[in-house]
């Protein structure tokens, strides 16, 4: 077998571990052990070869040849079955179909060297053009850090949930090693029917549930509860702007008991607001060392947003941000709490909140992205006292 053939071995990116079945299992740097092509054994001893894979990318390094690409898997075919499609190197814009599996020592797929169609085994005896390659981790080098996954709900009265749900996902994902998984009701009324009611098992498997629906009229107490759920089993909550003023069970203007129905949702949050005022610019000050969520950021001032009202603040709530209107000569209406943390039922799940966030312009501003991103990472426990993502879980 000559050496020059692994230079056809650049589409090779793909064995990895598959213990769990998403693109993030293949995270990692990779070295290729062994390869046999066409029966005969690959001198794989005598070159270095390594694979680096993030997020469907990968990149081929064996000295003086490198290459780029993507690929895909198929997770639903036993075994799965790969696609890989080679964007830079020697043979741009070629695709391989191969299969791969979990060995003793790591993983083995066998590919179509020659092209054609995806093998039916993995059999690279004499005459079958495959190549049956296989890899272990790198030596020295650990796993990634698995992806957060983040469940989206948005729906409901007032707001352009439409463009927001992407701005949002778009704005996460760029931020930190999160991806973030979309429910939206297009429904615009005080009630939308979110797929979520009922089914307090939706949010099973996600590492956090960012609520910025805006239901303020769906007041069934065990609709409310059901909502709840998730968060009274431990999993982290993040609230967004008119996420406050949604699931109210009796006159939100007057202070609610803990524990009472009244106070179901208010309990979760930390904070109960009831209204806002006329849209208007919003003087943002944040409290230092409060929380790492904060740390080393600047105020700043919005552009015509809602400042939404304090009717009660949670003992147990730590406020992180003030936001004023005007003067701010009137507590609880023109300056208020806009950003707080809380820790939520005997699991003590961990809640960010902020009430900022009625226009696209505010949710787009990268200082907004910024704060609900940090805010995300501290309810996952995934944010350092400086407040920067734990190793892992930036971009």
């Amino acid at each position: 077998m000559k050496l020059p053939l692994l230079r056809l071995l650049a589409p090779l990116a793909l064995a990895v571990s598959l213990n769990a079945a998403d693109l993030s299992s293949f995270d990692g740097v990779w070295v290729m052990k062994e390869a046999v092509f066409d029966g005969n054994a690959v001198p794989v001893d005598a070159v270095s070869v390594t694979v680096t894979i993030d997020n469907g990318k990968y990149t081929f390094d064996m000295g003086d040849n490198q290459a780029k690409g993507v690929f895909e898997i198929d997770f639903s075919r036993k075994p799965a079955v790969m696609k890989i499609t080679e964007q830079e190197g020697q043979n741009p814009g070629r695709t391989l179909s191969a299969l791969t599996e979990l060995t003793p020592t790591g993983w083995r797929a066998v590919y179509p060297m020659n092209g054609g169609s995806t093998p039916s085994s993995f059999d690279s005896g004499p005459g079958s053009g495959l190549l049956l390659a296989q890899y272990e981790r790198k030596p020295g080098t650990v796993a990634p850090a698995k992806p957060l996954r983040a469940l989206l709900i948005l729906g409901g009265c007032c707001h352009d949930y439409a463009n927001q749900k992407q701005i949002l996902k778009k704005g996460l994902e760029a931020r930190a090693r999160v991806e973030v998984d979309i429910i939206h009701s297009a429904d615009s009324s005080t009630k939308p029917p979110l797929p979520i009611f009922g089914k307090p098992a939706t949010a099973k498997g996600y590492d956090v549930v960012i609520h910025d629906e805006c239901a303020a009229d769906v007041s069934d107490p065990k609709v409310v509860e059901g909502v709840l759920a998730p968060h009274r089993e431990g999993i982290p909550a993040v609230a967004l702007h008119c996420a406050m003023h949604s699931y109210r069970i009796g006159n939100p203007g007057k202070p609610a008991t803990s524990g009472t129905p009244h106070a179901f949702w208010f309990d979760l949050l930390g904070l109960q607001s009831s209204g806002h005022g006329p849209q208007l610019p919003v003087v943002i000050e944040y409290l230092p060392g409060k929380s790492p969520i904060t740390a080393g950021l600047s105020g700043w001032t919005t552009i015509n947003e809602e400042l939404y009202n304090n009717i009660k603040v949670w003992d147990s709530a730590v406020p992180v941000a003030w936001g004023k209107q005007g003067a701010g000569d009137k507590p609880g209406q023109n300056a208020s709490v806009v950003a707080w943390t809380h820790e939520y039922g005997p699991a003590k799940a961990r809640v960010f909140a902020t009430t900022i966030g009625h226009n696209n312009e505010t949710v787009a501003d990268p200082r907004y992205l910024d704060l609900v991103t940090r805010g995300l990472l501290w309810s996952c426990g995934k944010l350092a006292q400086d407040g920067k993502p734990v190793p892992g879980y930036g971009r």
